[in-house]
């Protein structure tokens, strides 16, 4: 009964009782089990006590599947406690400390070193040139060292992990397909992960196969192997690859083999993805590794701010992302404020139909504020106007007024003085508005929020985007009952050329089961470029036919995208986009939660509406509230 089935794929929350006892009883340790998106910001590493795992898995297309592979991970970051990634000081750590910077002495600036307090993995990775890539290589052969050691150590999950490590070969690309500069890292892949590279991977690359094999071989595939052992390994790998690239195939075979390898566009130099770094790129590797997610965040915490800040948008910059079936791009200006300017069609924006999830997120909501669900609606059809309203005092019309004739007779024979405006009409009335909300889905929703911290546990909470959900069911059921039009839309972004614009529901489109599941597969990823998304939906909603328009932005926070520039890039811009919208005559309101940077916030919205909720938690009820404000 603990596996609930979730269209899509399959949450945490739903297994997590299972995997706490399964990982008991498989390791012999009481280890909490949480959400990814639960870390502490102070302690990005992990404290030995508690494994983290995503909030969903969808790797695969059946329950089960998805089951035995959250079985897999959760057996994973439990040897990674075991076997001592997350290891403080230790011997092997410091000893991969000195020989690593001895052998990066030459890309030195000469500054002086200062050893950290504490010595990780973390500490060791910052001292190579090029910290991302390190952190890339050492994470898949990290995985591969925890794979054969709890294949030792825990011999009841070698089925699930050869049933794991089955599907991932079946799902390897063709690696003739695979973009020259990411070739090195699927090599890495196959070997550490699944069990050896293909056929076709061999006779591509030979020498590098043989090489890589050697390496991990002599550190990782032993016994006793360290995470020392891993950072060893990832230095010899970063050296061959980036320090001395000539060392490929197209090298060391003959000339004839180094003709054909030439004509393939054979060994690709880690260097190229050094100078890179495509976000496209990187989502590639992570979506073809899923042990890899315990790694992701980690980079920004080795390099220093000021190296962050200093790296070119144009390094950092995605490439374009094929379009799905039924995907339409989009492109928009986008304000710099350092040029003063537009950018001309800087922005691309993907609009998709949004992933369709469980009916019963929706269901359970209904059943959790059933008594303020008839309240809502009470109140909101009470704001539907009569369809026809009589007016009196007419000069020409359907009927009499029969006062008015009343008062005209008496006038007369009185007075004089008459009024002949003696009849009746009836005039149509009907509310006139059109509303748009734009929902943040970008990956800080997954916080979660509680009104109770101190008991994680027996009152967990809820992460952000599932109150956010709540919030356009209730507003759904408000809407339905007063008749405006109104669509629904997330977004998240991954670069100006990969803004993704999900569709949960259209103007056209009537309040269906098929738009409850949206609203359940609603999810959190990627990054808030929210210029974009707030100019689309403007597009969208300046072409319906209404009297009042409204936006509304449901965010959590600040702009952000990791080839904006800077923050102040990021607030300028949108601050831009919410202009044009009133100047297309459409009423934009936003409403967010970061207290904290109340005066950032004030700079973006300050020519528009905007509040700022406090008390997340309270986000489902007061939306109604709020909107019914708006429109009366």
């Amino acid at each position: 009964e603990a596996l609930f089935k979730v269209e899509g794929g399959l949450t945490l929350d739903s297994v997590s009782h299972t995997l706490r006892l399964y990982v008991e009883g498989l390791t012999g340790r009481a280890l909490n089990i949480t959400s990814l998106a639960s870390i502490p910001e102070e302690a990005k590493i992990g404290d030995g006590k508690t494994i983290y795992l995503p909030s969903v898995v969808a790797e695969f297309e059946t329950e089960n599947e998805n089951f035995r592979l959250f079985k897999v991970l959760a057996a994973h970051a439990a040897g990674q406690i075991e076997f001592e990634t997350y290891t403080i000081d230790s011997p092997n750590i410091i000893a991969a400390l000195d020989e690593t910077r001895a052998a990066f002495q030459h890309a030195d600036s000469g500054a002086a070193k200062v050893t950290p307090a504490e010595i990780n993995f973390l500490s060791v990775l910052s001292e190579f040139p090029s910290t991302e890539l390190a952190l890339r290589l050492f994470t898949t052969i990290e995985n591969g060292r925890i794979d054969y050691l709890v294949r030792a150590a825990y011999r009841g999950i070698r089925r699930d992990l050869d049933f794991v490590r089955g599907r991932l070969i079946e799902r390897r690309p063709d690696i003739e397909d695979i973009p020259h500069e990411l070739v090195p890292f699927e090599l890495l892949f196959q070997l550490a992960i699944c069990g050896g590279a293909t056929a076709e991977t061999r006779r591509a690359y030979p020498v590098i196969v043989r090489e890589l094999e050697q390496i991990l071989a002599d550190y990782i595939f032993r016994n006793d192997a360290t995470v020392g052992d891993s950072l060893m390994a990832t230095r010899r790998i970063y050296d061959y690859f980036v320090e001395q690239p000539e060392q490929s195939d197209s090298q060391t075979d003959n000339s004839e083999n180094k003709s054909e390898d030439d004509g393939k566009g054979s060994q690709a130099s880690l260097s190229d993805v050094n100078a890179e770094k495509s976000a496209e790129q990187s989502q590639m590797e992570v979506r073809e590794d899923p042990f890899s997610f315990w790694s992701n965040g980690q980079t920004q915490e080795m390099m220093p701010d000021q190296e962050l800040m200093n790296q070119s948008a144009n390094a950092m910059e995605s490439a374009e992302q094929d379009l799905e079936k039924g995907d339409r791009a989009f492109y928009y200006d986008e304000w710099d404020r350092e040029l003063g300017d537009y950018r001309t069609r800087w922005c691309r924006v993907i609009q998709r139909g949004g992933a369709r999830g469980s009916r019963g997120f929706v269901e359970h909501v209904r059943s959790r504020y059933s008594g303020i669900i008839s309240s809502i609606r009470y109140q909101f059809q009470m704001l539907r106007p009569e369809n026809l309203r009589r007016i009196r005092g007419e000069i020409d019309g359907e009927d009499y007024d029969l006062q008015a004739v009343i008062d005209y007779a008496l006038d007369k024979r009185s007075t004089g003085l008459i009024d002949d405006r003696l009849y009746t009409r009836k005039l149509r009335r009907e509310r006139d508005v059109a509303v748009s909300f734009l929902l943040d889905m970008s990956s800080s929703t997954a916080r979660t929020i509680s009104r109770f911290p101190n008991n994680p546990y027996t009152q967990p909470g809820q992460r952000i985007i599932d109150i956010e959900k709540e919030g356009l069911v209730l507003m759904s059921e408000a809407l339905e009952a007063v008749g405006d039009a109104y669509s629904m839309q997330g977004f998240t972004s991954e670069g100006r050329r990969n803004v993704k614009f999900y569709v949960i529901k259209d103007f056209s489109e009537g309040y269906s089961s098929d738009v409850e599941r949206r609203i359940g597969g609603i999810t959190y990823q990627n990054n808030t470029r929210l210029g974009a998304a707030i100019r689309h939906a403007m597009t969208r909603l300046a072409a319906q036919d209404a009297r009042t328009k409204l936006l509304i932005v449901l965010s959590d926070g600040r702009p952000y995208d990791h080839d904006y520039g800077d923050s102040r890039y990021a607030r300028e811009d949108t601050r831009m986009a919410l202009r044009q919208a009133r100047i297309e005559g459409i009423v934009p309101f936003c409403i967010t939660i970061d207290r904290e940077s109340e005066d950032q916030l004030r700079d973006m919205y300050g020519e528009v509406g905007y509040t700022i909720i406090d008390d997340v938690l309270s986000l489902p009820e007061r939306l109604p509230g709020i909107y019914s404000k708006l429109t009366t």
